[in-house]
């Protein structure tokens, strides 16, 4: 059926029911035979939710942990030089530290009742699949915000506000200024080798930055603005090329999570490195029991999913291997 068509067939209908040889309701009925609806649907879309592809996910607990806790040692105590008649020898130990969370439990839920099960049914609609999907996304977004930006509710600290994380300021560039629009490409490959390159040397090369991660819009100028006006490499290859850590594009990561999280509200980058040298964990979500969903409970005429998991916010169990670098 035609444009012009559908035209014509609607004037006719608004005839008939001025004429009154059709009501309201008779009316509306017959338009709703003429119209195709597409089995295709355009849903309201969202962006990803970034924490679980930057942190580990550390499960370890079980459902019924209330608290989780690690230790921590360190020793005390060198030699010294002694004469060989010497009966207070120096003597080392070790002492112990324990960092507790408390863990958390986190619902949610769906329902429907008999009358939107039928009508579903008839209109072919995976109504159920649909809550379940919107349930899912409510729960992995509270996990996403408090690992982030943390939920003082819950009594959890985010990543920008974790305590003994290195945080710092880029310097100024010749411009008097530290944001990268007024920095030449130099000045910016210079932020970034002197921010792997801080955290090797403070931490006396124990750890080894692994990740560079970025907020979109400085990710895109570094990746597709070229070094110099004669040169065929951008600031991003030059810095992949040229420093000693972070040597993989795949290591440096847009993200919509750290906009404006710097000192101040300013645009800031994260250097990060995942493990120690013995492969300990350096930060990690803990989340003892993912969500789990429930049997089916009816309360009248209303069928109600629960669902539930059990959190502890972000763990970060060496804070050297972070560090933030704000004013870009």
């Amino acid at each position: 059926m035609n444009d012009g068509t559908e035209v014509v067939l609607n004037h006719e209908v608004a005839k008939l029911v001025d004429e009154q040889k059709m009501t309201d309701h008779e009316g509306a009925f017959f338009q709703r035979q003429l119209e195709a609806i597409e089995s295709q649907t355009y849903d309201v879309l969202y962006p990803d939710l970034e924490a679980r592809e930057c942190f580990r996910t550390n499960t370890f607990g079980g459902a019924g942990a209330q608290t989780l806790t690690y230790r921590s040692y360190d020793r005390v105590g060198k030699a010294q030089v002694i004469n060989a008649r010497a009966v207070d020898l120096p003597k080392s130990d070790v002492m112990g530290k324990e960092y507790s969370k408390t863990v958390k439990s986190v619902g949610v839920a769906y329902d429907f009742d008999v009358d939107e099960i039928a009508a579903a049914n008839m209109a072919g609609m995976p109504l159920e699949a649909r809550r379940a999907m919107a349930s899912r996304r409510g729960y992995e977004e509270f996990i996403n915000d408090a690992i982030w930006y943390g939920n003082s509710d819950a009594g959890m600290v985010g990543l920008f506000d974790q305590p003994n994380v290195t945080k710092s300021n880029v310097a100024n560039g010749a411009a008097a200024s530290t944001g990268w629009d007024t920095k030449t490409p130099d000045e910016i490959i210079g932020d970034l080798t002197a921010a792997v390159g801080a955290m090797f040397s403070t931490t006396k090369k124990i750890h080894r930055p692994e990740e560079l991660w970025l907020p979109v819009a400085k990710w895109n100028y570094i990746r597709s603005t070229p070094r110099s006006p004669q040169s065929d490499t951008t600031i991003l290859e030059y810095f992949i090329q040229n420093n000693e850590f972070i040597t993989d594009k795949s290591k440096v990561k847009p993200l919509n999570a750290i906009e404006a999280q710097g000192n101040g509200g300013s645009e800031c980058f994260v250097i990060l490195t995942h493990t120690t040298p013995e492969g300990t964990e350096t930060v990690r979500i803990r989340e003892p029991l993912p969500l789990q969903y429930f049997p089916v409970q009816i309360h009248g005429l209303k069928y109600e999913v629960p669902g539930r998991g059990r959190f502890a916010g972000l763990e970060v169990t060496y804070p050297a291997a972070i560090a933030i670098w704000s004013g870009i």
